[in-house]
């Protein structure tokens, strides 16, 4: 049976700060620029040259998203690093799980307070194996939500198409 250890989101992982880059001070890549919303634009040069995970600090707060490829986080976020105590994979699933998005703590623009975050009491597996089978099983099933995702727009554009085509009977 495996064994799990209690702890707080601090003690696992480092949350970095992204850096300002400006829309007008960006150069034409194909390096993805991630803000609190996503991927926000492309430049030519990545801050982080390796995989990473992007958290909503700023507006969007809480949002998480995976890439994996080097990348440009803006100051609207965080980023996490790839690291052998952890499975990366299964780090991206259990950041998803905290939603973070109901940790605002500023008034007028929403924000993550990177204290706030590391305090998040978790429960994860010791053996990173163990991390690294329970991810598998995770992402086995959102490339089967992705898969019947992409069907039902096929099924509607089909759809579509022939009503399209009937409409004039």
């Amino acid at each position: 049976m495996t064994e799990w250890k209690d702890c707080q989101l601090g003690d696992l992982l480092t949350l970095h700060y992204g850096k300002g880059l400006p829309k007008r001070n960006r150069i034409k890549g194909n390096i993805p620029v991630y803000s609190s919303a996503g991927i926000t634009g492309y430049h030519n040069q990545a801050l982080i040259d390796s995989k990473g995970i992007i958290i909503g600090r700023k507006g969007s707060i809480g949002t998480v998203y995976k890439s994996k490829i080097p990348f440009f986080p803006i100051d609207t976020s965080y980023y996490v690093l790839p690291d052998k105590k952890y499975d990366f994979d299964f780090v991206y699933y259990l950041l998803h799980s905290l939603k973070l998005n109901r940790l605002n703590e500023d008034s007028a623009v929403p924000g993550l307070n990177r204290k706030t975050a590391y305090s998040q009491k978790i429960r994860i597996p010791i053996l990173v194996d163990e991390q690294k089978s329970i991810a598998s099983v995770l992402s086995s099933l959102d490339d089967k939500i992705n898969l019947l995702h992409n069907q039902n727009i096929t099924l509607e554009k089909i759809a579509n198409h022939f009503r399209l085509n009937l409409s004039w009977l």
